[in-house]
């Protein structure tokens, strides 16, 4: 007879990292607002285009991603800091 999922110590520690990782992704969603509402003046306010504002965009979007990955079980990998911090240079449509 095999034991219940929950007394794997594996499980535990991925519960663990889901909580923080949950904690994580409000914060990198909290951040995202933000850079989205001053993209958002900046390119109304100019006609520059903030390239490196919206990297930066992308490159949390790509995190979020990431995040929502682990968390719904999709994936094992955990985001960052356990893997590189997602490029936005990389054309990851997938």
């Amino acid at each position: 007879m095999s034991k219940p999922g929950y007394s794997d110590q594996g499980f535990w520690f991925r519960v663990i990292f889901m909580l923080l990782f949950w904690v994580i992704l409000n914060i990198a969603v909290t951040v995202f607002g933000f850079l989205l509402v001053l993209v958002s003046m900046i390119k109304f306010g100019s006609k520059t285009e903030p390239e490196t504002l919206g990297s930066w965009l992308k490159s949390i979007a790509l995190f979020i991603r990431q995040i929502f990955s682990f968390l719904s079980y999709q994936t094992e990998e955990k985001p960052f800091p356990f893997q590189p911090w997602p490029q936005s240079g990389t054309d990851d449509n997938a």
